[in-house]
């Protein structure tokens, strides 16, 4: 069995009173709505979504892969180690409220479906910016939760963001853990295009290997080790959260298949105070996808607080259309 490090390192942190529970959320055009919990020690999203599409009728799918250019130059390769070495780096994010101590539960979750056409409006608006959709839906959350829920004095945002390493036609079976990271840091000020400049620069592939080997030889170190680093990361360096997209997905051919889901969610966890946010986007058969969810630490007996977040990002999206927005099956949390 291939050795999964980043499920080494989730079943640690689940020793530590921290949680990895997330969903995977199936929309069908009869209106029912699946909803599958997943554990992130024995799965990531990609993952989940590959075990999960064996029970539709259709064509198998294929994960995508991570491609890599053998020729790299050493500029590419020091600004990978470089990244790493800023993701590294001990930073506290101070929050208004946040209890470290709060009892682990995932049901502090809100999520959303849109339409066609109102996805289509936000590629627009995405494209008059000069942004990335992805960009646009990220800045627009960490203006949320930043003015909602950090510190009047914590100007440092950092997001994790997940990266599929799936590098062959075996690993595009595997639902275990394929998955590195990177780290995404910017002013709360930070305008989106500047925010999008930092992401794309961010996206260095060779960062994201750099991570995964150093996840592979940290694991070598033994479970007891891996605990103790994540005692020490917990008191030294905290990020907001994990901002993970699972793709554009479509399937022309199944558009009027009933067993066939017109959209999906995917919800990842926040189950941990050093990663207190978790945003989960997806665009399946042309409809986006966005969920939200809070580490019970944050709620602060406000436990409605990931929909009012929620609604707020839609907000802002709806003002940045200039149109509303048409939301399909929303759902209250669970």
């Amino acid at each position: 069995m291939r050795n999964d490090a980043l499920g080494a390192i989730f079943r640690v942190e689940k020793r530590l009173g921290r949680g990895d529970v997330f969903e995977l959320v199936s929309h069908f055009a009869d209106g029912r709505t699946h909803i599958e919990a997943f554990e992130h020690e024995f799965h990531d999203g990609l993952g989940a979504l590959l075990q999960e599409s064996a029970k539709w009728q259709g064509p198998r799918l294929q994960l995508p892969l991570f491609q890599l250019k053998t020729a790299a130059s050493a500029g590419q390769i020091l600004a990978g180690l470089q990244g790493l070495k800023e993701d590294m780096t001990p930073s506290q994010t101070h929050w208004k409220s946040l209890d470290a101590s709060a009892p682990y539960t995932p049901e502090h979750l809100a999520w959303r479906v849109f339409s066609k056409q109102t996805t289509l409006h936000l590629l627009n608006a995405a494209k008059q910016m000069h942004i990335s959709l992805n960009t646009l839906l990220l800045a627009t959350t960490n203006k949320v939760v930043a003015e909602n829920l950090l510190a009047e004095d914590q100007r440092d945002c950092r997001w994790l963001i997940p990266v599929n390493m799936r590098r062959n036609e075996e690993d595009r079976q595997l639902s275990s853990n394929c998955t590195s990271s990177i780290g995404l840091r910017f002013d709360r000020e930070a305008s989106p295009i500047l925010i999008d400049k930092k992401y794309r620069s961010a996206l260095n592939k060779w960062r994201a290997i750099a991570t995964h080997a150093l996840a592979h030889a940290s694991c070598q170190l033994g479970e007891e080790r891996l605990l103790k680093l994540a005692q020490l990361r917990g008191q030294k360096n905290s990020w907001i959260g994990s901002f993970s997209n699972l793709g554009v997905w479509q399937f022309e051919e199944q558009a009027e298949n009933p067993h066939w889901p017109v959209a999906l969610s995917i919800a990842p966890p926040a189950g941990t105070p050093c990663f207190p946010v978790g945003v989960g986007i997806f665009t399946w058969q042309k409809r986006l996808s966005i969920s939200l969810r809070l580490h019970a630490g944050l709620i602060n007996n406000n436990p409605q607080l990931p929909e009012k977040l929620l609604t707020e990002i839609l907000k802002k999206l709806a003002d940045l259309v200039g149109l509303p927005l048409d939301v399909e099956r929303c759902s209250q949390g669970f």
